[in-house]
């Protein structure tokens, strides 16, 4: 299987709840930073059993490097079978390419097992609140990754060398308030895991100051400080123009307090902050964007064809200009703007995006995937997080509609957010100038899902499309009053009439958007999905079992009936749930949960298998779709695939690599 570049293992203790949020927030601030977009490094968290004991071993193989960071509290403290494990985790890492990096979140957790002893834990708990505690756990998780990933080719010790920082500042406006370049070196003197350059302290006497500049910049990463008088400077806009040649990374703190003379055209694609008086935020910045020049180097690296040079920001006059005609640049994604490109081409330099290649000739337009992607009922033990399967659908949605792909689903797809997320998705790409737009999503929305009012039809027209099922057959107002054309909606547990309500509906939407020569489906991408009863919170804030509201658990319905009608399905295992299931099934592991005397706990269960046999219904038992569904096979199941990549795809949990598996197949349609 291939690895990915890079992993960070989250670990906590499953019933610490502040642990949990720590290591989401973790999570969101190395993916979901606005401010520097594409860090993008992927996490797991550490998967556990129903019993909360921990796992026999971590995954470290799954990366070329892993990184595990421990958040230990009291509650792991007093767990003697997660003490054990974080020091076998420990152990693991010694003599390998993996890093363990612990964190104590509090006073007794420390240092949990005997072998720990000598361990040095990054002391979280000893600021002053939450917040802090939080900020300061994701600054030093930042400031580790760049040390590990600035030290990946030496074995011997992976922590010694520091991150150098460049202060590059103007003397005109050193004593200038409110000082903002002494602050920060004041700042940077204290007890801080990073290295400050500062050409006035570093530069010896005697030496040549152009040489010493290049140099220092050539081994740091640059904090311009932006001041009035910085532009202006020749040396100030020499140390930016070197960065870029030497494709160091940049961060910009802007502290200008009246006017610019003449702003600096070179100070672009490089993120920014407003000097609020906190030195801090502006470091935390140049340690984000240090990683995410780190991280996207290995990723690139990887991706890059044997001519390609290689750019870790967007393409400019300043990083264009010099290479010879046809030079084909490959640079992280988002692409840059139509116009800018345009202008830019006029270099002769051939440049693009993974994305950009990815999606070249759209080779899906006009081909319609359905997505069967939806909350998992077990994410938690396989070491995910809502978030991870969030990020993971949208960018497999990204993906598809770049490519030319249509997306259809039934019902509601996902979470509220990532449905938002998605039609956001599709009208801002259409609202760009010079762009193919993307096809409209299709929604079948089968009975007895309310039908749409005619605002909410305009609402989302231009970017999707809904397709209303009609009522089944033999449902209507004689059976139950509520059954009607156009219902209000009702729960599928109120009782067994409208649980077969639901049941019928649902299999009547699910079998029309199987079938291809109706619906126009071409395949199927599967991702989570419940198959048992999930807590829910009421309103009245009362924590309830809710079961799904078909005959059998939704995405098993989908996939059964995908595969009778020859669909190729992709089977993405990260997130568990009904997707892994049928992973599990196909590979011939026995689950209790693909039995009748699992899912008969289900509301009404037994009186609805009665009902459908009373009228003469076909109820396939889960007997006979397992059986059908290893007759088939996994070739059977999806021939686009090679077994190798089926693997891969089985186990992956880098949601970009997941997406690249998914469109090679995809091309084969």
């Amino acid at each position: 299987m291939r690895k990915i570049p890079l992993l960070v293992h989250l670990v906590f203790h499953p019933e610490s709840g502040e642990s949990r949020q720590l290591a989401r927030h973790i999570h969101q601030q190395l993916n979901d930073d606005v401010v520097v977009p594409g860090l993008r490094v992927p996490t797991v968290f550490c998967p556990y059993p129903q019993t909360k004991t921990p796992p026999s071993t971590l995954r470290l193989d799954l990366a070329e490097h892993s990184f595990v960071v421990v958040l230990a509290d009291d509650r792991m403290s007093i767990d003697d079978d997660w003490c054990s494990f974080a020091a076998n985790v420990w152990v693991s890492c010694q003599d390998s390419p993996h890093r363990f990096v612990p964190f104590q979140l509090s006073k007794n957790a420390y240092p949990l097992d005997k072998r720990l002893k000598g361990v040095s834990f990054a002391r979280a708990y000893l600021q002053p609140d939450s917040n802090k505690r939080t900020a300061f756990t994701v600054r030093r998780v930042v400031t580790e990754l760049c040390r590990y990933l600035l030290n990946r080719e030496i074995k011997d010790d992976k922590s010694t060398v520091p991150i150098k920082l460049f202060l590059s500042h103007t003397k005109a406006d050193f004593d200038t308030e409110p000082k903002v370049t002494q602050q920060l070196i004041e700042y940077l003197k204290a007890d801080q895991p990073v290295e400050a350059w500062v050409d006035s302290g570093v530069i010896y006497t005697g030496s040549e100051f152009a040489n010493e500049i290049e140099r220092g910049v050539e081994r740091t990463s640059l904090l311009v400080i932006l001041t009035d008088n910085y532009a202006t400077r020749e040396w100030c806009r020499e140390e930016v123009l070197l960065a870029k040649e030497h494709q160091r990374p940049i961060a910009v703190v802007d502290a200008l307090t009246q006017y610019e003379v003449r702003s600096f055209p070179y100070l672009g694609n490089v993120p920014r902050i407003r000097w609020e008086g906190n030195p801090q935020s502006g470091v935390d910045l140049l340690l984000k964007e240090t990683l995410r020049y780190l991280h996207t180097t290995l990723v690139l690296e990887r991706a890059k064809l044997k001519d390609d040079v290689v750019f870790i920001r967007p393409p400019e006059l300043a990083t264009l200009v010099g290479l010879p005609p046809d030079t084909h640049v490959l640079y992280p994604d988002p692409p840059i703007g139509i116009g800018e490109a345009r202008r830019l081409a006029k270099t002769k330099v051939d440049f693009a995006t993974p994305l950009q290649r990815l999606a070249l000739n759209q080779p899906l337009h006009g081909k319609k995937i359905a997505l069967s992607m939806s909350e998992s009922t077990d994410i938690w033990h396989f070491g995910m997080d809502a978030l991870h399967l969030e990020i993971s659908m949208l960018e497999m949605s990204r993906y598809l509609l770049i490519q030319g792909a249509t997306l259809a689903y039934g019902g509601h797809l996902g979470t509220e957010s990532y449905t938002r997320k998605l039609i956001e998705l599709v009208r801002t790409h259409n609202a760009r100038e010079g762009v193919e737009p993307f096809e409209r999503i299709v929604n079948y929305r089968g009975w007895p899902f309310p039908r749409l009012n005619v605002e909410q039809k305009a609402e989302i027209k231009q970017e999707s499309l809904t397709e209303e099922l009609q009522r089944p057959g033999d449902i209507n107002e004689e059976l139950h009053p509520d059954f009607v054309q156009n219902p209000n909606f009702f729960p599928g547990d109120k009782s067994v009439l409208h649980r077969f309500a639901w049941a019928r509906g649902m299999t009547d939407m699910r079998t029309y958007q199987a079938n291809q020569s109706q619906s126009g489906v071409m395949a199927r991408i599967v991702m989570g999905g419940v198959y048992g009863p999930t807590l829910k919170v009421t309103e009245n804030g009362m924590r309830k079992e809710q079961w799904y509201a078909g005959r059998i658990p939704g995405v098993l319905e989908e996939v059964f009936l995908s595969a009778q009608m020859g669909q190729p399905i992709f089977l993405i295992g990260a997130f568990g749930g009904a997707a892994k299931l049928i992973i599990d099934i196909l590979q011939g592991e026995n689950r209790k949960e693909a039995t009748w005397a699992y899912q008969k706990n289900a509301p009404f269960a037994p009186e609805l298998r009665a009902l459908y046999d009373q009228r003469g219904l076909d109820w396939k038992d889960y007997d006979e779709i397992i059986a059908y569904l290893r007759k088939k096979g996994i070739a059977g199941i999806n021939p686009l695939l090679t077994e190798e990549a089926h693997t891969e795809l089985f186990q992956s949990v880098d949601p970009w690599r997941m997406v690249e598996i998914v469109m090679q197949g995809l091309k084969s349609l």
